[in-house]
């Protein structure tokens, strides 16, 4: 899946009052690479605190790794939400961390090479301010998943995922993944409350009164695979978000997602993320 994960939404007085009072900006940089065309760098922020408005002189994109944080940009408000993508082309903005901290990985593109990845579809720039949530997470943790990498190889890695990336966002605009469909959206928002339970076809499309047949066709037009394969990719990414808070077992999360074992669970991990949960898992520790 690949769809927006949260609303812009105009700030009022009200919404303002109930925020509560960000402390000072406590940002620490943990890894840059910088190399001709971009520069990339991973931080984790402290909980509660605020970066002041800023502008970006290049286009970049964001991957959010842990944690929450709210991002305002003029009079818009945008939650974004560990897993969540965000494109962003000369904005300025501010951003106000949650209780538990947050973790993101940040990509600065050239604008020569932004308009080469646009291919002057315009597709990136129509999608930029947006939060991006679902499959669109995948291909942007195989652009993280090089970054990491130590070797010099990881220069042609880096770039060959982030083409894969924007060709992820260019296909889902095509399969119309960015646009709300009413009946389809009630059983996918009835399958992410229901993660873990066991589900039969005829009972989600019963929430969403569509006939079965009709909701597979559905479901492939726009996610590009089966109601059983997203289900499966859903429960990965809140395995990823088990992995990184650091406070159950890799064997206790798989069986609590609903894998036979440590094994199933793992080789399903590496297909859908492209690294092994116990190599996820430590990019968290100590921070």
């Amino acid at each position: 899946m690949i769809a927006a994960c949260s609303q812009e939404i105009g700030m009022t007085p009200q919404s303002e009052g109930a925020l509560v009072a960000p402390a000072p900006a406590a940002r620490r940089v943990r890894r840059v690479v910088t190399r001709p065309g971009l520069h990339a760098y991973e931080a984790a922020y402290d909980p509660l605190s605020l970066l002041p408005e800023h502008g970006h002189s290049t286009p970049f994109f964001t991957y959010v790794l842990r944690g929450a944080y709210v991002e305002r940009a003029g009079q818009l408000a945008r939650r974004c939400v560990r897993g969540a993508v965000i494109f962003h082309d000369h904005e300025s903005h501010t951003n106000e961390v949650g209780p538990d901290g947050a973790s993101s990985f940040n990509v600065e593109l050239d604008p020569e090479q932004w308009r080469e990845l646009d291919d002057g579809l315009g597709i990136v720039t129509a999608i930029a301010g947006r939060v991006l949530g679902g499959d669109i997470e995948w291909p942007a943790l195989r652009v993280w998943h090089e970054f990491q990498q130590p070797d010099t190889a990881s220069a042609l890695g880096m770039e060959e995922a982030i083409i894969l990336l924007y060709e992820a966002t260019r296909g889902a605009c095509a399969r119309g993944s960015f646009e709300p469909h009413h009946r389809l959206d009630r059983c996918v928002s009835y399958l992410n409350a229901h993660l873990m339970e066991v589900h039969r076809l005829a009972g989600v499309a019963r929430i969403g009164g569509i006939h079965p047949m009709h909701l597979a066709k559905l479901c492939r037009r726009r996610f590009g695979c089966s109601m059983g394969e997203y289900l499966r990719r859903r429960r990965v990414a809140w395995a990823c978000e088990q992995l990184a808070r650091q406070e159950r077992t890799i064997t206790d999360i798989a069986l609590h997602a609903g894998f036979a074992d440590h094994a199933h669970f793992t080789r399903t991990f590496v297909r859908i993320t492209g690294c092994t949960p116990r190599w996820y898992r430590a990019r968290f520790t100590n921070g």
